[in-house]
């Protein structure tokens, strides 16, 4: 039991330190594409239109990968300022709070995760071409919403077993008092 645990651990944190690289990487290059875009165009008039189409696509990309990162960090998915106001100083309440939001957050995705197999599913089968860069392929956008969304609903799943063990924590030690 331990080794599968421990194996599944490993590749959760092999996932990610991949949306994290993935992350950076679009980051970077998304900033150096629009950088080139704005000295091409507007310092050496000569404007490359490629360059705002990737960027675009590219901006998109690391962005469906980020909310799977943010939701692994925790970052962006809660108030933290209505959070602390009701649970400051009431370890129980906090932990429901952590459960009950985990839940939620994962009641509302399962409700988006049809959709976007629908769209991943359409998306292998008849692919679509960019506008102005018409050799470049956009479905995998498609394809990546879907895999985002896997991984949201992963992170969620596994940030809500944590909180519901927290939550079964705190009552047995505050029923021990």
């Amino acid at each position: 039991m331990n080794s599968i645990k421990l194996t599944l651990n490993r590749v959760l944190r092999g996932v990610q330190t991949t949306e994290a690289i993935i992350c950076s990487i679009g980051l970077v290059i998304t900033t150096l594409l629009i950088f080139s875009q704005v000295i091409n165009r507007y310092f050496l008039h000569f404007p490359i239109m490629i360059f705002g189409d990737l960027a675009l696509y590219l901006f998109i990309f690391f962005m469906l990968v980020a909310g799977a990162f943010a939701t692994w960090r925790e970052g962006h998915i809660s108030v933290d300022a209505f959070r602390d106001a009701i649970t400051r100083g009431k370890p129980r309440v906090a932990a429901i709070y952590r459960v009950s939001l985990a839940a939620l957050s994962i009641i509302i995705l399962s409700t988006f995760m049809p959709t976007a197999f629908r769209f991943m599913v359409r998306a292998t089968k008849y692919p679509e071409w960019g506008t102005l860069v018409r050799w470049f392929n956009t479905s995998w956008l498609q394809i990546t919403l879907f895999i985002s969304v896997a991984l949201v609903m992963i992170h969620l799943l596994v940030i809500a077993g944590r909180d519901v063990k927290e939550l079964i924590r705190v009552c047995r030690s505050e029923a021990r008092r």
